[in-house]
């Protein structure tokens, strides 16, 4: 993904030629062009509107002063949607019918350069500069074939013309005037700032040239996408979008913006939205080879090697000698264990150009996503010889070697990177981040290194340092296995700089990542992060991530690990994680191992992602019931002698995948036994808005159960008495309708009629005895009326019966702490705890029973979990002492550490 961007600094953010003009002078303030024949088809050329364009141009052609442009325009209109073929056609058709025309050469090289035609391309260039040696467009045709094929100097010097051609006119009081040519002023200028350090360029390129140009053709929306790319490079994301956006409102059918847009989401890591994006590209340009690409990373990222294939292989098909397409395109194969094609693709590339940079740092790029980590530092270090003035190989080397822990060689090969590209967001995010780490403390185990904020976090340091090597003892036996040297875990104060270490961008949502050999994680109690965490859970789940992926040089799948993952964090899956299992399995939309990865990485929704992880979760424990606990290590090491699904799960199990895919859905069938409860009616209404439901009655005025739903939001609304009247119109049509009645005893409620709420509902419960909802109201309202024992003996049955659907336990901790029933609410509570791993409270107050019951042992396990949530908390300080002092732990080392001051 970020490789894309990187390519577009290093080789071609390019954009066709447009109507290409002829030189103006203006005065020193730009004023937009005045009127001529062609403006008007221009302007809707730029607006999207190709068809009404080409009419207009067509009109023009026999004009003698304006047919060469009228020609031009006819072939980009073709070019706008893809359509290349008939745009080779109208060029081909232009230079015959004006001979000896540069600016008709050039647009026919311009679009010849772009199928990677590029004998053919340079004739046209050739050809037009001897007409006009000055002539921007059949520069600019050259200057990128050379730069291409590996001509560096020469292609340099090219660079330089647009950059001396530009100051020269301006020096003259002569400035160029058409916005066209600024547009090549500003590429070129940006080639030259890349390869010359000239930071400040950019700035000036952005609010000068393109800037003017918007001037000179307000309807440019090059310019502004132009503008947006550069920013992208730098990881200037949101001003990045402002600048798509606005390409976008001057031509909506403009594909390259949506591409841009793509991208941008891509690094902040939204998939789904990146997927519209590259679909709304491809849908105004199937052919376009970048939002192919941007449909490629997609496909990568979730595993669909095959379909990432395919639209490589179509974009190749537009131009062969796309490194950025070529380069994605062979880690695609060598991934797919095809090295034979993929060394054909890299000895056709440098054939064409003798230094192929950015074929290899897309190998790269592509070989790191898939933690082909060797292979990957060898193609960036290749790419950095190649082309050494380029920041991008050093950029991506740098950020790798600090994914795998390499800190002072990845710190060296950044801050020389920043050097060069000091407007790179993510480059200056990460040293940010380095020098923050540099302000921090160390504690060192015998396998790992912690680094922690010593201003805010050495308590929890002190505690994770002690349980990381508790925990790598039982990995070790787990596994048969422990990663060599010693592993770097570092822990920050503030979550942005978490974010920044793993990403290198400030917005990563979540609070733990293993990235490679390193563990980052923020602070249960740092700045953005919103309430304490299980901190002992996280780093249970990501030191298991460090074990697999050492143990198959990081090639075990995202399935097997997370599963593990999971399995270590030693807790009960979240109610919300069953419940979404038990509905994807009705569903039948449950992950396989050849879907699930797209869980994980491209979910459609929060719902898929949960699934992925509780399924990943349920593929092991399968495999372990089936197979033995032996099968973890076999199946391990079979991905580590490169095995795949197919042949692992053979390997290892005896049988086919389709087999062991049949036998993990009957294992499935059972184990969801016990949260089916009775079988429940699937409600259409739930989760649809006021006015969906509006306009469902519109269609069905007779459906209770879409006025009863209306109540229920009407009620949520405090239209109460719109709610009111729905609510008595279903119930009069169907006593006992479960979401009328529950209604209605809210309203009843509301107005203190308490003995009418109960009434209501006991006689709704009578006609539905099973029903979730209506047995926790009617336990609410025993509750309300304090009697406990009646409310205890409806959340128990509804407890029974529909164990996903209701908060059934926390009610009852509610109702036997008033009963002060201490056995039952012990009960209660463990099963809370055990299903909610950062629930503080509970396991304070369960610690605390424990241990006035004598208990002190299991007293201590709560204790410890509430000392992994908030280690700074002084009641669970005050239990966990107390706990050791009564099972002869090391309570006197204990209160030092709790007592002593930062």
């Amino acid at each position: 993904m970020t490789a894309f961007l990187r390519y577009c600094a290093m080789h071609r953010f390019a954009i066709p030629a447009f109507l290409i003009a002829s030189l103006a002078l203006i005065s020193a303030d730009p004023q937009p062009a005045a009127k001529t024949p062609l403006s008007e088809p221009r302007q809707r050329l730029l607006k999207g509107n190709v068809a009404e364009a080409r009419s207009g141009f067509e009109t023009l052609l026999a004009d003698a002063k304006h047919g060469p442009a009228a020609a031009i325009g006819i072939a980009n209109t073709w070019r706008q949607n893809g359509s290349y073929d008939k745009a080779r056609t109208a060029c081909d058709d232009a230079v015959k019918r004006f001979p000896g025309n540069a600016d008709v050469l050039a647009a026919r090289g311009d679009l010849l350069y772009d199928l990677g035609q590029w004998d053919a391309a340079l004739a046209d260039a050739e050809a037009a500069l001897k007409i006009q040696d000055d002539h921007m467009p059949a520069r600019w045709v050259r200057a990128r074939i050379l730069r291409d094929s590996g001509k560096l100097d020469e292609a340099d010097a090219e660079m330089r013309w647009f950059v001396r051609a530009y100051s020269a006119a301006s020096n003259a009081d002569k400035d160029i005037s058409d916005p066209d040519l600024l547009l090549l002023v500003g590429q070129a200028g940006a080639e030259n700032a890349r390869w010359h350090n000239l930071n400040r360029q950019y700035s000036f390129i952005i609010n000068e040239v393109y800037n003017d140009a918007l001037k000179f053709d307000p309807d440019l929306w090059q310019a502004e996408y132009l503008i947006g790319s550069m920013l992208l490079e730098k990881y200037n994301r949101p001003d990045a979008v402002e600048a798509f956006d606005k390409a976008l409102k001057m031509n909506p059918d403009a594909a390259e913006p949506y591409v841009g847009k793509g991208l941008a989401a891509l690094q902040r890591f939204d998939l789904k939205e990146a997927e519209e994006f590259a679909n709304e590209a491809l849908h105004r340009n199937k052919h376009l080879p970048a939002a192919l690409r941007l449909k490629a990373d997609l496909f990568v990222i979730g595993g669909e090697l095959h379909e990432a294939e395919k639209v490589l292989k179509a974009a190749v098909a537009v131009n062969p000698r796309d490194e950025a397409t070529l380069g994605k395109l062979a880690a695609v194969l060598t991934v797919m264990k095809r090295p034979a094609e993929a060394a054909k693709i890299e000895k056709d590339v440098s054939a064409f150009d003798t230094k192929p940079a950015v074929f290899f740092l897309e190998l790269g790029e592509g070989l790191e996503s898939r933690k082909l980590y060797a292979k990957a530092e060898e193609c960036y270090a290749k790419a950095a010889t190649l082309r050494p003035k380029l920041a991008g190989p050093s950029t991506s080397l740098g950020m790798l070697h600090l994914r795998m822990g390499r800190e002072e060689e990845g710190r060296k090969l950044l801050d020389a990177a920043f050097v060069n590209d000091k407007f790179n967001v993510r480059v200056a995010n990460m040293r940010k981040v380095m020098e923050h780490l540099d302000r921090y403390q160390e504690i060192k185990t015998q396998h790992y290194l912690v680094k922690f904020d010593g201003t805010t976090d050495r308590l929890l340091a002190e505690f994770v340092a002690e349980y990381l090597e508790e925990v790598h003892v039982d990995l070790k036996k787990q596994f048969n296995y422990e990663p060599e040297g010693i592993i770097p875990i570092q822990i920050f104060s503030r979550h942005e700089m978490f974010s920044g270490r793993t990403v290198g961008l400030p917005d990563l949502h979540t609070i733990g990542a293993c990235t490679g050999r390193v563990i980052a994680m923020a602070s249960p109690k740092a700045v953005g992060v919103l309430k304490p965490f299980n901190w002992g859970r996280v780093i249970r789940h990501e030191l298991v991530h460090i074990f697999n992926l050492a143990q198959t040089d990081y090639q075990c799948p995202h399935w097997l690990t997370e599963g593990l993952a999971v399995k270590n964090e030693q807790m009960k899956h979240p109610f919300l994680w069953t419940q979404t299992l038990r509905d994807a399995f009705d569903e039948n939309t449950l992950f396989d191992l050849d879907t699930i990865t797209l869980g994980f990485v491209k979910p459609k929704s929060q719902a898929r992602w949960t699934l992925a992880y509780c399924q990943a979760h349920h593929y092991v424990e399968y495999l372990i019931m089936r197979h033995g606990e032996e099968s973890v290590a076999k199946i391990l090491k079979a991905y580590a002698d490169g095995m795949d699904n197919d042949a692992a799960i053979k390997s290892v199990c005896g049988i086919e995948k389709a087999a062991f895919e049949a036998g993990y859905k009957a294992y499935l069938e059972v184990v969801l036994v016990p949260a089916q409860g009775k079988k429940r009616d699937r409600d259409e209404t739930l989760g649809k808005t006021l006015e969906e439901l509006e306009t469902a009655l519109k269609e069905s005025p007779d459906d209770l159960d879409i006025k009863a739903r209306m109540a229920d939001l009407l009620l949520k609304k405090s239209q109460n008495v719109e709610a009111r009247k729905l609510a008595d119109e279903v119930l009069a049509a169907k006593k006992g309708h479960p979401v009328a009645a529950v209604v209605l005893s809210r309203l009843l409620q509301q107005a203190g009629d308490v003995e009418g709420a109960q009434e209501s509902l006991t006689a709704a419960v009578k006609a539905n005895p099973d029903n979730a909802g209506l047995l926790l109201g009617l336990a609410r309202v025993h509750i309300e009326g304090k009697e406990f024992e009646k409310a205890a003996a409806v959340l128990e049955k509804g407890r029974k019966v529909a164990p996903l659907d209701g908060d059934w336990l926390e009610q009852l901790a509610r109702v036997y702490a008033a009963m002060e029933d201490t056995a039952k609410l012990t009960a209660v509570l463990d099963e809370v705890v055990a299903h909610d791993p950062d629930d503080l409270d509970s396991r304070l107050k369960l610690g605390q029973t424990l241990l006035d019951a004598g208990d002190a042992k299991k007293a201590l396990l709560y204790a410890t979990q509430a000392i992994q949530i908030d280690v700074t908390n002084e009641t669970a300080q005050k239990l966990y002492v107390d706990c050791l002092e009564k099972t002869n732990g090391d309570a006197e080392r204990m209160k030092k550490r709790f007592q002593r001051k930062e």
